[in-house]
């Protein structure tokens, strides 16, 4: 029962051809490029996203000479665009997670934050869906449904208009503890609940393709649709409260299991569906560092990193710089859409290898604050799970060890989205399985184990957490 997995994220679309026991047997990626606008702005083209799926589906399926039994998806979460339901044709662009132009919207509803909390587990910030769609509207007055990415894609795909429950957790309109988009969320933003598409379950087989720039998937049912990240969460096998993986990918997105109840963070961090499938749920805690491999790509085009190579040539030193990679903003648990990133202790004498450095090691520092947040929570985690293009940097992965004091356990593959939305793909075409039948048994390529004591780990936090800060009161200001 081989699974098309396609994987839609940030930078690109992702596709695996997975076999019956989770191997890959061909994969395909396309590149898309992102626009970032002063102001907070970050938005991509609708018709260059589709294009990156049918160009990765292609050179996954051979183009046409290997084939599956159907398909699975998973989408980059919180990013939006306008669309017209009879024809599926994009009306607006796609305006990403990263954007941050309707902070004052959010703001503006500032009051409704305890109440908005304990229905959605989330802060009231421009990161989630329902912001942008107010800011859309307003800006752009575009005809047509204002959705996340992932209903038009399935639209385009099957015709179907709906969403799955993980991705609508991440609105700001759904209430976690009904599953249910929830009406007041809804007036609040006013926004209807008729324009709002379907919530399904995530193993849920949602149509038949038809689209005819996909002649190799016609027929083959979409079956599985999840968010990316805790398709990640699933891929590694974080079953069980407090297992807890982090995505080091154009961000960096750090999850712990917390059972199949929601707990509301009381630091900071946001509460989301995990997934709804095979009649088990689960639901996370989640933090977010807006930029991990977006920062990296800064420091390769101001020239301060060399190439990603570089990175773990640049030797730690003692050189007092310390870097917030707050570039688009802070999530959780500082929620500041406003914050710049802030690089602070430069002297005459400091170099772009030690600049960079401290980047990098802001990237782990973030991190680290978010495991402390969840520690507070009651989610303690022991040891941590990674994966992600960026686990393939050494220094970052050992930094990290050292700031969070607890080992760090490489996930094997490259692939943790699109095999955990491949894995419920299974469960969507044979309700037989259980979920332990779905996902390969965990193993770890690389570990690192904490090489600084608490002390010096501890005296680094509270260098970084000055900075940190100092910035936030810059912004506010």
């Amino acid at each position: 029962m081989a699974i098309l997995a396609i994987d839609q994220g940030t930078s690109g679309t992702k596709v695996l051809l997975v076999g019956d026991s989770r191997e890959i047997l061909a994969r395909g990626f396309a590149a898309i490029s992102l626009r970032h606008i002063p102001g907070g702005g970050v938005e991509c083209d609708a018709e260059e996203v589709w294009n990156s799926i049918v160009d990765a589906t292609n050179q996954a399926t051979q183009n046409g000479k290997l084939t599956c039994t159907s398909v699975a998806f998973a989408n980059q979460g919180e990013s939006i665009l306008a669309w017209e339901r009879k024809t599926a044709q994009p009306l607006s662009p796609i305006i990403v997670w990263q954007d941050s132009r309707s902070a004052q919207i959010a703001a503006r509803r500032s009051d409704y934050s305890a109440q908005v909390l304990a229905k959605t587990g989330l802060a009231i910030d421009p990161y989630f869906v329902a912001p942008k769609m107010v800011w859309l509207r307003e800006n752009l007055d575009p005809a047509g449904v204002i959705t996340t990415l992932d209903s038009w894609i399935i639209a385009r795909l099957t015709g179907a208009f709906v969403t799955d429950v993980a991705t609508a957790s991440r609105t700001l309109l759904l209430d976690i503890n009904t599953l249910e988009w929830d009406t007041q969320l809804c007036a609040m933003w006013d926004i209807s609940i008729t324009d709002l598409p379907a919530v399904v379950k995530n193993d849920s087989i949602v149509g038949e393709i038809h689209h005819p720039d996909l002649p190799a998937l016609v027929g083959l049912p979409l079956a599985g649709l999840i968010v990316d990240q805790p398709a990640a969460l699933f891929a590694q096998g974080c079953f069980e409260p407090g297992q807890t993986k982090c995505t080091y990918g154009t961000g960096a997105f750090l999850l712990a299991n917390v059972g199949a109840s929601p707990r509301i963070s009381t630091h900071g961090l946001a509460t989301s569906v995990g997934w709804d499938v095979n009649s088990s749920r689960a639901y996370y805690l989640d933090g977010q560092v807006f930029a991990a491999s977006s920062a990296v790509q800064w420091l390769l085009d101001t020239k301060l990193l060399a190439s990603v190579e570089e990175i773990d040539s640049l030797a730690y030193s003692e050189s007092g710089i310390f870097a917030t990679p707050s570039f688009v903003g802070y999530g959780a648990p500082y929620w500041k859409a406003e914050a710049k990133a802030a690089i602070s202790g430069l002297t005459l004498s400091s170099t772009r290898q030690e600049i960079s450095r401290a980047v990098i090691d802001g990237i782990a520092a973030q991190v680290s604050d978010l495991i402390a947040c969840m520690s507070g929570d009651g989610a303690q985690v022991t040891r941590l799970r990674v994966d992600g293009g960026l686990t393939q940097a050494k220094s970052l992965m050992q930094m990290q060890a050292n700031l969070s004091q607890i080992p760090i356990d490489v996930f094997p593959y490259p692939d943790a989205t699109a095999l955990g939305v491949a894995s419920i793909g299974a469960l969507a075409m044979d309700k037989s399985l259980t979920i332990a039948d779905t996902v390969k048994a965990w193993k770890v390529s690389e570990s690192y184990e904490p090489q600084w004591s608490a002390d010096r780990a501890g005296k680094y936090m509270d260098n970084w957490r000055t900075i940190v800060a100092a910035s936030l009161e810059l912004n506010h200001e």
